[in-house]
């Protein structure tokens, strides 16, 4: 992760050096060697995705590009902030090491998520409902592409259901804990003491926020829905068909993957959309968009 960053951009390895004084972590290690358990890791693979992104959109500013609205998926939204200029990166980092432990520390043993394929939000909605276990949506993916997340029992009483439905798979993810649900209350209340501390600006662009796909610049309302999230459901789908509405007709994956260019052409069929998670995926985006 992140290598050959770390390996051709001197700019880019100091950030480094600074995150990982910052941190108190081997990220640089973790990122390169692993091993990759460790790394993936809830507590681990936040800073380090976060990391990977942010050392990417300093080199674009760098060059010249400038977002002209801002979303991002969940812990992304950390990274949106900071191309919103209203955080730091070293403070989204500290922000983020300390959300990603306090997820790991509270998240229940008999607990989990799974994707749900093919189904409308509403009959996945309506299921989870119907289930008298904690079991709700976390994730609003894109159209037929929905996460739920709650106890081992409502996930188990809640899949025939989803079965009936007509949904054509269930996958269980590979994560440590009901993530976006009320199990994570606990991990919400010792995040929020942290986050507090941590300054945060108005934000200087525009940025569209999972909780309720609304935008949002007042750094008051910002810290509370930052914390709301690790309870509350990421609104995706609506997320990007808000960024349409504003005006957006490109956008722009800045991290680690492809997961998100691979939703947005789900949700907008339509859209020009690209993928930044290297220095060739870079260069040949900015080429592209510079004609």
């Amino acid at each position: 992760m992140a290598r050959d960053l770390l390996e051709g951009d001197p700019g880019s390895a100091n950030f480094l050096r600074q995150a990982e004084d910052r941190l108190e972590m081997p990220l640089g290690r973790l990122m390169v060697d692993g091993p990759e358990a460790e790394l993936q890791a809830t507590s681990n693979a936040q800073p380090a995705i976060l990391f990977h992104s942010l050392a990417l959109l300093r080199l674009l500013t760098a060059r010249g590009f400038a977002p002209a609205l801002v979303a991002g998926h969940s812990m992304g939204e950390f990274a949106g902030l900071v191309a919103a200029d209203a955080l730091d990166p070293l403070d989204a980092l500290a922000a983020v090491r300390a959300r990603g432990g306090a997820m790991s520390a509270a998240a229940p043993k008999a607990s989990g998520m799974i994707a749900v394929l093919g189904l409308p939000d509403g009959a996945v909605e309506q299921a989870c409902a119907a289930t008298g276990e904690e079991v709700v949506v976390a994730n609003y993916n894109a159209p037929g592409q929905v996460v739920i997340s709650g106890s081992e029992a409502g996930l188990k009483d809640v899949g025939p259901k989803l079965q009936s439905a007509g949904a054509k798979r269930l996958v269980r993810l590979p994560v440590s804990g009901a993530f976006h649900s009320p199990l994570m209350a606990h991990a919400a209340q010792v995040f929020a003491a942290a986050w507090e501390k941590i300054p945060l600006r108005a934000l200087r662009r525009p940025q569209v926020f999972n909780a309720d796909a609304q935008v949002h610049q007042d750094p008051i309302e910002v810290r509370a829905l930052m914390v709301g999230q690790l309870t509350g459901p990421v609104r995706w789908t609506q997320s990007i068909q808000r960024l349409q509405q504003l005006g957006a007709d490109t956008y722009i994956e800045v991290g680690p993957r492809r997961t998100l260019t691979g939703l947005v052409k789900k949700i907008l069929p339509g859209a020009v959309v690209h993928n930044i998670e290297d220095l060739a995926s870079m260069n040949t985006t900015l080429k592209t968009i510079n004609g």
